[in-house]
């Protein structure tokens, strides 16, 4: 397989001075090509994937590496055969612990000579081996890891207590790792390193890649960065703001949410020019919880109102964290999560009937064993000791080594990195208006034209965190990155689909945004086009 040469002449194609040096470049190119399909349809004698595999496990000796088990996984009607490698980097460290990771390698004539490698969710702590199917289903070596930590033993975040170790292995430090050793991994299985290297991840995998784009720039080529918990450390203290305004009176119960969306479609549904069920962009809307959602009479609380605590407690929501002087800390939640999408986002992030919200428990378990330089542990009751106009500002340690937030990524953009960055309007995970405002300050960073070269970002009105929602949310991210990172076709709108209703609408480039066409159904993502906001 000779892929590798073939990409160096392109290069030398594009910078050819004379058509005849193109010409022979070309032709060179026509043959190395037949030369390269003819060697991945030979097979060598004696060789197998069985052997190779156990190859694998018996020689591979780098990065302390140590290999578990390589066992070859057969064929099915969707799924290449493949050896599947489990190992783990460093020495053997305490139960529970340890940078473990899976590498999956298709067969030689299935490999498509390129790396895929997944990101994991909430604290980490497992292999994301769901996701890794996408990719070797289409014939990319995948990799996935742990993060440096079992969750099963671990749970949350108790596996970082006093362990700035396993805190940097779960910040950075475990992807990167398990690049290289998945690299490894590949050349010594195929003889040749991957021509691509691609990073897909939503919510924790979007932090993870973006964080991998700031620090190691040359790991990839190509990376889809969906709803990333980039500022990791603000949407923390952004939950159990969320969480402590929804404590006490300002509880809301799960009945009451067709209530708030149907306030909040009300005011907000026709601020675009088209009234369709859908919040095109919520800052358009001057939506006010204290006036819009529906009084109880006396202040009693009942099913078909809200009380004013429980008012205050979604305009703060929807305001973010702010200081006692009013100081923001950090951004709040978008207008429209609480439409209903089938189901709300609200349950369970904000409210589960069954015990305590997600951003509860994320949240606490962030303050007893992440927050601050010396961990408070389990005895920790943020409900009752957090002081918002203090803590926050005690956590810059933990801030440094978490939080994606660098905005100069010149050195992935010169090398030819590109990012395509997705990120639903309804999220109640993660606010989408941290990726908007991270988006903003790259440009500020690097400018406008240089971060459109390498940088993407389509905001999903009515989508829910990562998938699912009211609006259009399945879309194809992937292969309008592999189409910009191999032919420098620069993606324009995302076709989007919900198949709930099978509406389809068109995701922009950020700042656009999908406008009506004025004629035909408003169901036809044809009938919409990106066009500046003007209602801003």
């Amino acid at each position: 397989m000779i892929t590798n040469l073939i990409k160096k002449f392109n290069s030398f194609l594009k910078q050819a001075a004379t058509s005849t040096i193109r010409l022979v470049l070309i032709g060179i190119c026509a043959v190395m090509h037949i030369a390269n399909v003819s060697a991945a349809d030979a097979s060598q004698p004696g060789r197998s994937l069985s052997t190779d595999c156990e190859d694998i496990r018996s020689s591979f000796r780098e990065n302390k590496t140590s290999i578990d088990s390589a066992i070859v996984v057969a064929a099915t009607d969707t799924t290449p055969a493949y050896c599947d490698v489990r190992g783990l980097i460093g020495d053997e460290a305490e139960p529970g612990k340890g940078i473990r990771f899976a590498v999956w390698l298709p067969a030689m004539n299935h490999w498509n000579e390129r790396f895929y490698m997944v990101g994991g969710a909430g604290f980490g702590g497992s292999l994301n081996l769901n996701a890794m199917s996408d990719g070797l289903n289409k014939g990319f070596a995948t990799a996935t890891t742990d993060t440096g930590h079992d969750a099963s033993v671990f749970p949350l975040g108790t596996f970082a207590y006093n362990d700035r170790q396993s805190e940097r292995d779960y910040a950075y430090l475990a992807i990167h790792e398990t690049v290289i050793t998945a690299k490894a991994l590949i050349e010594a299985h195929y003889g040749e390193r991957p021509v691509y290297n691609y990073w897909v991840g939503c919510s924790t995998g979007g932090r993870q890649g973006l964080m991998e784009a700031q620090r190691y720039p040359e790991d990839f080529d190509g990376m889809v960065i969906g709803a990333p918990v980039l500022d990791f450390t603000g949407s923390q203290i952004g939950g159990i703001w969320a969480t402590r305004a929804l404590m006490g009176g300002g509880a809301i119960s799960p009945a009451k949410l067709p209530l708030l969306s149907a306030a909040e479609l009300a005011i907000c549904d026709a601020s675009d020019g088209l009234v369709d069920g859908e919040i095109t962009d919520p800052r358009q809307c001057r939506f006010d919880a204290a006036t819009d959602l529906p009084f109880c009479q006396d202040d009693v609380d009942g099913p078909d109102c809200f009380t004013a605590a429980q008012r205050d407690a979604v305009a703060k929501i929807y305001a973010g964290p702010k200081t006692t002087s009013g100081e923001n800390i950090f951004p709040g939640y978008a207008v429209g999560t609480g439409v209903l999408g089938p189901g709300s986002a609200w349950v369970p992030w904000f409210i589960n009937p069954d015990g305590p919200s997600i951003l509860e428990l994320l949240g606490t378990s962030f303050m007893q064993y992440l927050a601050f330089s010396d961990d408070p542990g389990p005895e920790y009751v943020w409900q009752e000791e957090f002081d918002f106009d203090v803590d926050p500002f005690r956590m810059q340690e933990i801030r440094h080594m978490l939080d994606a937030v660098e905005p100069d990524m010149s050195s992935f953009s010169q090398r030819g990195g590109k990012i395509i960055q997705h990120h639903g309007w309804a999220d109640a995970a993660l606010t989408p208006y941290m990726s908007i405002e991270y988006y903003e300050r790259v440009i500020e960073q690097m400018g406008a034209e240089e971060t459109s070269d390498f940088y993407k970002l389509y905001m999903a009105p009515g989508m829910f965190h990562c998938r699912g929602g009211s609006g259009p949310n399945t879309f194809d991210v992937f292969t309008p990155l592999v189409n910009w990172v191999e032919h420098g076709v620069e993606p324009a709108e995302l076709i989007a689909t919900n198949p709930d209703s099978e509406r389809t609408r068109p995701l922009c480039t950020y700042p656009l945004v999908a406008k009506y066409s004025g004629s035909g159904s408003i169901e036809v993502a044809e009938n919409f086009e990106c066009a500046l906001d003007d209602t801003r």
